[in-house]
């Protein structure tokens, strides 16, 4: 469960409990049918209980939508910061990240579809914490780009935000098309998408 007020995206321990299957059935149902579109007796059908009952593992289906969102973001932040505040080169730091930003959606597809499509059901305080995650994710590929243009790793004529929130854009789609299970493995695509994204950005 979510820990904290309402609205800290932050830290949520799911494990072991039915509750992870519940967020689980959530998930999917919210990625398949959107989060208006799925009512709490959808999700005790998918999880084969009593609607009534879910209320002994949950607060709402808002909180659901609050951990599902937090949970996500934490998975992107945790395999992409440490990248950026590396040592290495401007150009390989922004590769790395698009390919680990393809990983964690590879690993979960119906997942990243939430946070990154569904987020906007919160209500006001929840979709505030969930804005400001987002944003901390965000700066780190604009600190890279930053770092890039200034040392000529990139264009000197590009504008960052735009030329950065090109590639979150297309990465964020990503879990529409993207086949865990096909030919290429998850870095394999990561590569071909950041190779493709890069070509327009580097010097």
């Amino acid at each position: 469960m979510a820990k904290g007020p309402v609205g800290a995206l932050d830290v949520i321990d799911t494990a072991n409990s039915p509750r992870e299957g519940i967020m689980d059935a959530a998930m999917h149902l919210f990625g398949k049918q959107g989060y208006s579109g799925t009512s709490m007796r959808d999700i005790a059908s998918a999880v084969g209980v009593l609607p009534g009952s879910l209320y002994a593992h949950i607060a709402s289906k808002e909180m659901l939508l609050v951990d599902i969102v937090a949970d996500g973001i934490s998975r992107f932040l945790a395999a992409v910061q440490p990248i950026a505040a590396s040592d290495a080169d401007p150009a390989a730091r922004m590769r790395a990240m698009i390919v680990a930003h393809v990983v964690v959606v590879a690993d979960n597809p119906e997942r990243s579809q939430v946070v990154f499509h569904q987020w906007r059901f919160l209500g006001e305080g929840n979709v505030q914490a969930a804005i400001a995650k987002r944003q901390e994710y965000e700066q780190a590929f604009i600190t890279v780009m930053g770092e890039g243009i200034r040392t000529g790793a990139f264009r000197a004529d590009l504008n960052l935000r735009i030329a950065v929130f090109t590639i979150l854009g297309a990465l964020n789609w990503s879990p529409e098309w993207l086949s865990p299970g096909g030919k290429l493995l998850p870095e394999v695509v990561g590569g071909l998408i950041a190779d493709t994204l890069l070509t327009g950005i580097c010097a």
